[in-house]
């Protein structure tokens, strides 16, 4: 087990780490102001009778959202999951450049920097030792198989 992880390289390390420590920031937070996200789920979903059970359910459910990409590439090198990890922080990026265009809503620079810490954990997982991490390794070809 030690072996495999020397042979993953730094910028996937890395990555985990930023995405995992976004993520539980995020969760942490949430559980402890647990009242607010329990309005919050009522203004969202209102034909549910939420309390306190539920919402740590419903947060914990978005905490594991975060770690099952993270997973998949820390553990197994699933491309499939770093695409998925690039389309929602995209979406992430946009939504934060389009909010500080139009000005109407205000971001806490704390949020800022989650979301900035998101999108440098997706680029590192774009550096060249990454893609040799997330690239599966060639089969041999019909006549090599036999050599």
């Amino acid at each position: 087990m030690i072996a495999d992880l020397r042979q993953r390289p730094l910028p996937i390390h890395a990555y985990a780490l930023i995405a995992l420590a976004v993520g539980l920031e995020g969760y942490i937070g949430a559980l402890l102001d647990l009242p607010a996200w329990e309005l919050a789920f009522e203004d969202t979903l209102p034909q549910f009778a939420w309390n306190r059970d539920w919402t740590i359910v419903t947060l914990s459910a978005r905490f594991s959202i975060v770690c099952i990409p993270v997973a998949a590439i820390w553990i197994w090198g699933a491309r499939f999951a770093r695409t998925l990890f690039t389309v929602f922080t995209f979406i992430l990026g946009v939504g934060l450049i389009r909010t500080l265009a139009e000005g109407t809503a205000t971001l806490e620079a704390w949020n800022i920097a989650k979301i900035v810490a998101l999108l440098v954990a997706c680029a590192l997982l774009f550096t060249p030792s990454a893609n040799r991490w997330l690239t599966p390794p060639q089969e041999p070809r019909d006549a090599e198989v036999f050599e």
